[in-house]
């Protein structure tokens, strides 16, 4: 977690106690100093950040130890918080004392291409990359292109360098430059100046003392140096976070950055930035093969082979993992293959490991910066293969206390997230609808995943409890953090009783497989600000929770209702209450949450479904709370909405049986209340599918940017009332939202003016008719719930040896693909239909809009959220 973590933990639990020191001062002085050091020698750092954390959380732990039993009055208390408090003062003087020796070494070195290259192993390995070698030397023998730079990013040990190495050393390539210059820049260039007077050093030009700070001059003599020849120029491993390199290109000159930061370079063109993919399944078992079986005589058997490719499938596709675990396994009997093979990883991944991949992964983690290191190491806390959501993660990051709580605090933390994805050590998964340069869903590399695990329980910032052994006190002591991945060990009585042992901990998160029958929690945790259980099931609420008073986030899964004193749990900031089953009640009328969740005034998020807000007492307000989600129409009414004066998103369920009708007048109700909002979903269970349900369309806020509706039944005459909203960006229409076989766009101006993504899915529409004049879609996708197609390019043929049904999915493929391709060329603006008439998959239009669109906004977005890692968020 680092020094930050450490020291905001600190202060927060001082917070409850309404207590603080000038100590904190002097610990802020760390986390200062860990920020400021050469990157070269923040791995020589990490030995005394980690001694200062340990002094830190023993001192943090007799003040948690002293709180979760306030009954009990230990006369040696106060002696062994000071005498702690001296050791951690102690060892702030040790760490400035050293790091000030370590600063004053010489800054600029080698220490990045010796310590944490993967370039080595990789160097005569490259498999399942020539589509980006072909990219990169069509670029570079272009005759027309009069771009300067490419980049080829990635994360570290993807194959960067080895593959711009390849490119560089082609025959052709020496033929085709008079200068080649292969620049290893390091974490210690951090600035364009810098870079630049290496470059020129190299060159053998000299530059004056009084001009090395002096970029313009710098760029001239740069310029200068090059323009007489046609060179190229790479800059293997960049950190530079203001990298401005740009000299004049008169002949044909190429430069190739090489960096594993995506968002540094945006004077780039997207078609010059060259983002190294993972290996497919197969070319995984190539390179594993290779090797594995270096020594051509060796054979590799049938059986081998078949536990070969699960082994490389499980390195997910990063060549330097591939290598390691192939060397690994040269000369291993059958046995230790298949051992290795029902592993959860083929690799374990540590701080201490003295193999390239995990000194490169390692010098990644401590690259970043303090405040970032818990927001990146968190992530650890979820099971492999575990869909992290975005919302998820943001909601959870803010309830652990890594960022302030007020207003706009979730857009910063998603910051935070995207920041990490622009540094390649968090992997993009889904992109978002609205914004495709952020992600719906993201995820952890395994090897990322496992240096978290091991540096989070060594730090006490999180411990895993997956088998019966990993819940002894030896391993849970001092945790603040207990991620339950295998919820069965809660029902061992042994493991209740262990951890009354250890009540400090803070995050309780219960992240295995559904139960389908009650298991018990360990509320001895009094300490408890987390609670994740919603893959536990409870008959009835367990009262004992409203004993923990702490609790900012509680998410369960309950038969029952709410009890209702919930406002006992008066720091509740997210309420996440599901049923095990949706249960229907006899009355047929709205099932509520207690009144008392009108006093539970921090609360922002509530997620409810099943149930609804009751009408508020006289003089209640719940001012924080800004998502509401799960409730039905009978929530959406004046008298409530009217209460929760800043609710800017809002997902309802209507249960809708056939023979009823839903007049959807609710949706006025916003219109009324809110000018301006965030987000509206409607999704209508169980519709009535014979008749359109509705004649028109209420009002929705003037000022909304997203509507998502499914299930509806409204007809598409009325579409004008949506289409004339000024600031909508995203509209989803799924399953019957509308109906009817043709939409035909008004003739009016101002339709859609501000429309950039949307979604047609389950619709009975056959004709669409847009007039382009109006309508200003950046991105149209419609694809009846085949979204499948978009996500990679069907395959060319058909092998003559696949089965009948293979053949049948193949040509079901092709039928969507074909459909997809069409309705998004179809509902462009002539101009871009022309454009894309020539792409002959949905997947390659869709990717081709991606890397465009991100685009326009990279800039700008890089430049805002570049601030979190110069800036302390707490």
């Amino acid at each position: 977690m680092g020094c930050y973590a450490a020291v905001a933990s600190l202060e927060q639990t001082l917070e409850r106690i309404s207590e603080s020191d000038d100590f904190l001062h002097e610990m802020d002085s760390v986390v200062e100093r860990m920020a400021e050091i050469p990157g070269s020698k923040k791995v020589d750092a990490a030995a005394y950040e980690r001694r200062f954390i340990d002094a830190v959380q023993i001192f943090h732990d007799l003040i948690l130890s002293h709180l979760s039993d306030p009954d009990h009055h230990d006369i040696g208390f106060a002696l062994s918080l000071s005498q702690q408090l001296q050791i951690v003062r102690e060892e702030i003087t040790s760490f400035l004392t050293a790091t000030d020796q370590i600063c004053s070494m010489i800054r600029y070195s080698n220490f990045a291409s010796s310590y944490y290259n993967t370039d080595n192993q990789q160097q005569n390995l490259l498999v399942g990359l020539d589509d980006q070698i072909t990219a990169l030397k069509k670029w570079i023998f272009d005759p027309i292109s009069h771009d300067l730079i490419a980049s080829v990013l990635g994360m570290t040990g993807i194959g960067k360098t080895s593959l711009v190495k390849q490119v560089y050393n082609d025959p052709l390539v020496i033929k085709e430059f008079e200068t080649r210059l292969f620049l290893h820049i390091g974490p210690d260039y951090t600035r364009s100046e810098d870079i630049m007077l290496r470059v020129l050093d190299e060159l053998g030009v000299v530059i004056p003392s009084d001009k090395l700070d002096d970029k313009d001059c710098l760029q001239k003599q740069l310029s200068e140096a090059l323009s007489t020849q046609k060179y190229l120029l790479v800059l293997d491993d960049v950190w530079a976070d203001d990298f401005d390199l740009m000299p004049e290109n008169r002949k044909g000159s190429r430069i190739i950055i090489i960096s594993q930061i995506q968002g540094l370079y945006d004077h780039i063109h997207p078609d010059k930035r060259i983002i190294l993919p993972f290996l497919n399944n197969d070319d995984s078992w190539k390179l594993l093969h290779q090797t594995a079986f270096s020594n051509r005589e060796e054979k590799c058997s049938r059986e081998l082979e078949k536990i070969g490719k699960k082994i490389a499938k499980n390195c997910e596709g990063l060549p330097a993992a591939i290598i390691q675990v192939g060397e690994n396994l040269r000369g291993k009997s059958f046995e230790e293959w298949k051992t290795l093979s029902e592993k959860e990883d083929p690799l374990v991944i540590t701080r201490y490991d003295n193999t390239p991949l995990s000194k490169a992964l390692f010098f990644s983690y401590m690259m970043l910066h303090p405040y970032q290191k818990p927001f990146f190491l968190y992530m650890g806390v979820f099971p492999k293969h575990y869909g992290i959501s975005r919302s998820k993660l943001i909601k959870l990051w803010v309830s652990e206390g890594f960022l302030e709580t007020d207003l706009g605090i979730e857009e910063i933390a998603g910051d935070a997230l995207d920041v990490l994805i622009l540094q390649s050590v968090v992997l993009r998964e889904k992109h978002a609808s609205i914004d495709m340069y952020k992600c719906k869903n993201t995820r952890l590399h395994f090897t990322f995943r496992s240096l978290c695990v091991s540096e989070a329980k060594s730090e006490k910032f999180f411990h895993i409890l997956k088998k019966y052994t990993d819940c002894t006190p030896e391993n849970i002591k001092r945790q603040q953090r207990l991620c339950v991945h295998n919820n069965v060990v809660l029902a061992f009585t042994q493991v209740h009783e262990w951890m009354e042992l250890v009540p400090n901990a803070q995050s309780l998160l219960c992240f295995g497989p559904k139960q389908q029958y009650p298991v018990l929690l360990p509320l001895c945790l009094r300490l408890l600000k987390v609670l994740d259980a919603l893959a536990l099931r409870f008959y009835e609420f367990p009262h004992q929770l409203l004993a923990l008073v702490h609790l900012t986030h509680l998410s369960i899964t309950c038969d029952r209702e709410l009890p209702n004193s919930i406002s006992t749990l008066s720091n509740l900031e997210v309420l996440i209450f599901t049923r095990h089953h949706n249960i229907k009640f006899s009355n047929n009328g709205p099932v509520c949450l207690p009144i008392d969740i009108w006093n539970v005034h921090k609360l922002r998020q509530l997620y409810c479904e099943g149930f609804d807000l009751p009408p508020p007492p006289d003089n209640s307000h719940l001012e924080n709370l800004l998502t509401v989600s799960g409730v039905s129409a009978h929530s959406c009414i004046t008298e409530v909405l009217s209460r929760i004066p800043n609710l800017n998103r809002i997902a309802v369920q209507i249960e809708s049986a056939h023979d009823s009708t839903e007049t959807f007048n609710f949706f006025g109700q916003f219109a009324s209340v809110y000018e301006e909002f965030e987000s509206f979903k409607c999704v209508v269970v169980n519709p009535n599918l014979s008749s359109q349900i509705i004649r028109s369309v209420p009002n929705f806020p003037m000022n909304i940017r997203k509507i998502s509706l499914s299930g509806c039944g409204l007809p598409w005459e009325n579409m004008e009332v949506i289409a004339s909203l000024p600031n909508l960006i995203v509209l989803k229409l799924r399953w019957y939202a509308f109906c009817g076989p043709l939409w035909k766009t008004s003739q009016r101006q101002g339709q859609f003016p501000s429309l950039e993504f949307l979604l047609l899915e389950d619709l009975d529409v056959e004709n669409l008719e847009f007039n382009p004049r109006y309508l200003s879609l950046k991105l149209v996708i419609t694809v009846e719930g085949r979204l499948d197609v978009l996500d990679e390019r069907p395959s060319a043929s058909i092998p003559d040896i696949a089965t009948d049904a293979e053949k049948e999915t193949y040509k079901a493929w092709k039928k969507d693909d074909t459909h997809a391709r069409c309705y998004m060329i179809a509902s462009m603006e002539p101009a871009h239909a022309r454009k894309y008439e020539s792409h002959l998959h949905a997947f390659d239009i869709k990717s081709h809009l991606d890397s465009m669109y991100s685009e326009n906004i990279r800039a700008s977005r890089y430049a805002a959220t570049k601030e979190l890692t110069t800036a302390r968020l707490r």
